[in-house]
């Protein structure tokens, strides 16, 4: 791990070489780029979405899958796949008799020929997409049985792509799967569930001899056949999940990098090109390396470092994480970033996959994101709030991306799942984590919840990973997780400013509506904002103010005379905001000639509150708080008083504990009179 430390700072050194201009017009490139392939996967989407039954479904938490060994002959003259499948599985019940695996059945269609179902069967039926085999014997808790299934035809297309056959530009032929979400099914029977994971898969594919096979894991073995065909054998030993059981064939030009993860210790980088896109790889795949190293860095290291990374040409309008060989749809330096999405999918998709499809976002979102922080590690900070402020344009403001709730309520339609909403809005929603726990502790989450044995090889909920969060930052995020995942929308902000004098203290009067309004929606947002002061000395002060209310002010000591007042200026909110004209509560407020004991401001507050009260004359002055059971909590000032004053509570009692959420009474008292009033304390 040394050594990627190392090669991060190398990386972050390397930024200074590029003109902040340069950097700026780069991102910007990129996350154009990045919209229009996203634009293209749409579009392919489109092309050859097939409808979704609610028979793909089948109840099969009865058993688990554990290994399956996949045996497929390929032919382009005719067209066709002949599967024979072997899978072991193990019971989850006492008392199993029956299993469901997904299968398509090809509704009406021509079945597939030559269709068979052996091993630990007794019979089976096939329909409505589902094979179900009944078992040879009644199966306890922990029992494994393996089934046999052998076919042969022409597999058809479903949700993005399934299996295809296809012929590249330059009139090759490639033949590739795309199985994301539930479309696996489509050319091998399986439990095709991301939350039930495979231990591992043995993949073997016998094709014309002209073709190259790209798969998961490592290459186990090469073999030229007598019949102009070769065999291609590999092994992936990994845990994965069935859309990520992949193949990539056609005539490739294969060539190779490598990944030094710690001193004298490499990992093999793979290429599978078109040969006429061979010398434009070379340059288009050289960050590569780079980006595993930065990746690593970030999230802990590669997940299958004791297999490969590769990438593989396939014909389609994006490109596809596939654990340990990404299927790409183009090869170019523009498509920089989405090489970066696609990798950073080995951690986030492949090491922790969503535990269904609802939960998308913990896969597309952390992809999206990353490439952000590519951007940040290697082009600096500037080309990093550029890349995401790209995505903030008045068109994804007005449509679903940022209208929509980020969990994805419908999982039978493919195009829904994958809505633009889940990417951006999914990233920026990181974006927000990171302002909301600090740096620090984000970064920390980010490395440590993909390692954590809970999730490590496994799956995930959102709800497990708020949770994860919660615990890492010490925070409620209940709130958090709830506006930002499951609402719809997003804040709408008016705010405004106006300064004044109390004594001889500077005060910020600070005012910000929630406008947001979606066909009578009107949720309201609790979020940190950043409000940078810039002074008339030219100093400057960034202060945050915790905003929840429709409308809410904030009286807030400053340094100075303001100058400028700027509002979330490095955009770390997915917003929009408009600025208008407040007066400020300064005339309101005599601390000279009446005793009076005003409102404490802001009220409600989060963590620190100011207390203004006046006298008429001098003498002595106790100010104390109180809860609502009438128990002293904190003796603010207990001394002689020339004067009123304006005085700060930082929410904890006399032995400087944080006191909890709810309401306080502060009392004043002075001479032989008293005063007292309520305040409300929200964390």
């Amino acid at each position: 791990m040394k050594k990627v430390m190392l090669l991060l700072i190398v990386l972050l050194a390397a930024s200074v070489v590029y003109a902040q201009q340069d950097v700026i017009k780069r991102a910007t490139e990129l996350a154009e780029t990045s919209k229009k392939i996203m634009e293209m996967e749409r579009e392919s989407y489109a092309r050859k979405f097939n409808t979704v039954h609610e028979t793909l479904f089948p109840d099969s938490s009865d058993y688990d899958q554990l290994y399956y060994d996949l045996n497929f002959t390929v032919t382009t003259s005719p067209q066709n796949l002949a599967g024979v499948v072997h899978g072991v599985f193990k019971s989850n019940i006492n008392g199993l008799n029956l299993i469901k695996l997904n299968f398509d059945s090809r509704e009406g269609l021509t079945p597939w020929a030559n269709f068979t179902v052996t091993g630990n069967v007794a019979s089976y039926t096939h329909s409505d997409w589902v094979l179900r085999v009944t078992l040879d014997q009644t199966y306890n808790i922990g029992d494994t049985f393996a089934i046999d299934v052998t076919y042969s035809g022409l597999p058809r297309g479903g949700g993005f792509q399934a299996f295809s056959f296809d012929v590249n530009n330059y009139g090759a032929p490639v033949i590739s799967t795309l199985s994301e979400p539930y479309f696996a099914q489509t050319w091998w029977p399986c439990k095709d569930d991301p939350s039930d994971k495979l231990d591992s898969v043995r993949i073997t594919v016998t094709v014309p001899d002209q073709f190259v096979v790209a798969s998961n894991g490592l290459l186990e073995s090469e073999v030229t056949n007598p019949n102009s065909t070769k065999t291609f054998i590999w092994n992936e030993r990994y845990p994965i999940t069935t859309y990520l059981v992949s193949l990539a064939i056609s005539n490739y030009t294969v060539f190779s990098d490598s990944f030094e993860y710690a001193p004298g210790q490499f990992m093999p980088i793979e290429y599978y090109v078109y040969p006429q896109n061979y010398t434009t790889a070379q340059t288009a795949f050289q960050l590569l390396p780079d980006m595993l190293a930065v990746f690593s860095n970030i999230y802990g290291l590669y997940p299958f470092i004791n297999e490969k990374y590769g990438q593989a040409e396939f014909e389609w309008g994006g490109a596809m994480e596939h654990q340990t060989c990404t299927s790409i749809g183009g090869v170019s330096t523009g498509w920089e970033t989405i090489y970066a999405h696609e990798l950073s999918h080995q951690w986030f998709g492949d090491l922790v996959t969503c535990h269904d499809w609802g939960h998308i976002w913990l896969n597309e979102g952390f992809a999206e994101y990353s490439e952000a922080l590519w951007m940040e590690a290697f082009y600096g900070n500037a080309a990093f709030h550029t890349y995401m402020n790209n995505s903030l344009s008045s068109s994804n403001f007005n449509s679903s991306a940022f209208q929509d709730p980020v969990y994805r309520y419908d999982t039978s339609n493919t195009y829904y799942i994958f809505a633009w909403t889940v990417y951006i809005k999914g990233a920026w929603v990181l974006h927000m984590l990171r302002h909301v726990v600090g740096d620090a502790t984000f970064f920390e989450i980010m490395h440590d919840y993909p390692n954590d044995p809970q999730f490590a090889f496994k799956d995930a909920t959102t709800e497990q990973f708020r949770d994860y969060c919660e615990m890492k930052s010490e925070m409620d995020l209940d709130w958090f997780f709830q506006q930002w995942i499951y609402e719809y929308y997003y804040p709408v902000y008016e705010w405004g400013y106006s300064h004044y004098l109390q004594g001889n203290q500077d005060f910020l009067h600070v005012q910000i509506n929630q406008k947001q309004n979606l066909s009578g929606y009107n949720h309201l947002y609790k979020m940190p904002i950043d409000l940078v002061v810039n002074y008339t000395n030219g100093q400057k002060d960034t202060l945050v103010v915790w905003d929840s209310l429709q409308t809410q002010t904030f009286e807030i000591p400053i340094n100075g005379t303001p100058s400028l007042v700027t509002f979330d200026p490095d955009k770390w909110i997915l917003k929009q905001a408009s600025q208008i004209q407040v007066t400020g509560i300064g005339d309101d407020i005599d601390l000279t000639s009446t005793f009076e004991l005003y409102q404490n401001f802001p009220n409600p507050f989060n963590a620190t509150t100011w207390i203004p009260f006046g006298l008429d004359t001098s003498g002595q002055v106790k100010l104390e708080i109180y809860d609502i059971t009438g128990r002293k909590v904190r003796t603010l000032i207990d001394g002689f008083y020339q004067q009123g004053d304006v005085v700060k509570w930082d929410g904890r009692d006399d032995q400087n504990r944080v006191v909890a959420t709810g309401v306080y009474v502060y009392q004043i008292r002075f001479q032989d009179r008293m005063l007292s009033k309520k305040m409300m304390l929200m964390k």
